[in-house]
């Protein structure tokens, strides 16, 4: 008589490695920066040298930066597209105090992202309180926040690059390989948000808010709470990246932030997220971040124009989205 298959909740049952493998929300991105990587390398050999490595470093933490956050509220079941916008809004703020009032540089870092904060908190209100999708609410304040921007700046642009000491630290240089300062601070940041994601009361609180908002409710969670300071931290998360990018940049204009808006959210996806919420992945944001820079990179290099770079990060972002729904069918059964 043939043995009969054991099942998954037998004593020693060993899943098979295809299980294994996708039970792993990064795995995608791993072999996808991998794959990348070595394609771009073997098509131009300059991809991997270390001016090109401290560039990604740097472009990959500034967008990396908002995706940051992005992870924590695609965890709670929420969405944000305005995070680009954010970012915007706050290096305005912080070159029309820096350059116009003559603040000190430290007090227009904290005007800019006490201006961010309150772009969160007002998503999280329209989104709590009006009951609106997040998805239309933040894609109001995306228009909302871009209008109040280009007012402010009365379509014009504010050099900033000789008043901004501490800022223009971020993106220099440090002895560390040559990685910028940003990348050096924003590294264990992401490590240390991932870890408390994996071993503290945070992750399963924050996974049982986005996966099961009634059952969360019932063990005791304060799902508003937690909701609303995710929306005000991945804002704030944007508007520390707008003011990077603004140093390193120079200059403040309307269109900084522009074109983040997918980008943020492609990154946090891309790295073991969903939008179903109750799953997400901070240190595949960080590998997201990468890919994405790798993929704007190396094609750069090849002079592929912007449009292609978006076919193919769209591409990319298609196929996270089949092993999101691959994974969580193979772990129902």
């Amino acid at each position: 008589m043939a043995q009969a298959k054991r099942a998954p909740s037998t004593p020693g049952y060993r899943p098979p490695l295809h299980k294994v493998l996708l039970s792993i929300p990064e795995i995608g991105v791993v072999v996808a920066v991998v794959v990348f990587f070595i394609a771009f390398t073997l098509a131009d050999k300059s991809m991997a040298s270390p001016e090109n490595l401290q560039r990604m470093a740097l472009q990959g933490s500034m967008v990396g930066m908002a995706a940051f956050g992005m992870s924590y509220l695609i965890i709670v079941g929420e969405i944000d597209l305005s995070a680009g916008v954010t970012a915007g809004l706050a290096a305005a703020i912080f070159g029309l105090c820096r350059a116009n009032l003559h603040w000190p540089e430290v007090m227009c870092v904290l005007a800019a992202l006490v201006v961010a904060a309150l772009v969160g908190l007002l998503n999280s209100f329209v989104v709590l309180k009006v009951k609106m999708p997040s998805f239309f609410a933040t894609l109001g304040s995306n228009f909302l926040v871009l209008g109040l921007t280009t007012w402010l700046l009365q379509g014009a642009w504010i050099y900033i690059g000789d008043i901004i000491p501490g800022l223009s630290t971020l993106v220099k240089p440090s002895p560390i390989f040559g990685l910028p300062w940003v990348f050096i601070f924003l590294l264990p940041a992401y490590v240390v948000g991932d870890l408390l994601i994996r071993f503290s009361k945070i992750g399963p609180i924050l996974t049982a808010t986005g996966g099961n908002r009634q059952a969360a409710e019932i063990v005791g969670i304060n799902v508003p709470l937690v909701k609303v300071l995710c929306f005000v931290f991945v804002s704030v998360c944007a508007g520390m990246a707008g003011l990077v990018t603004g140093a390193y940049g120079g200059t403040t204009d309307t269109a900084l932030g522009g074109d983040w808006m997918l980008w943020i959210i492609a990154i946090a996806i891309i790295g073991g997220g969903s939008l179903r919420g109750g799953v997400g992945s901070i240190i595949g944001a960080l590998l997201g971040a990468a890919l994405v820079s790798t993929i704007r990179l190396g094609m750069a290099n090849a002079r592929v124009y912007s449009n292609a770079q978006g076919i193919v990060i769209g591409t990319v972002l298609i196929v996270a989205a089949i092993l999101d729904v691959i994974r969580r069918r193979t772990a129902q059964y």
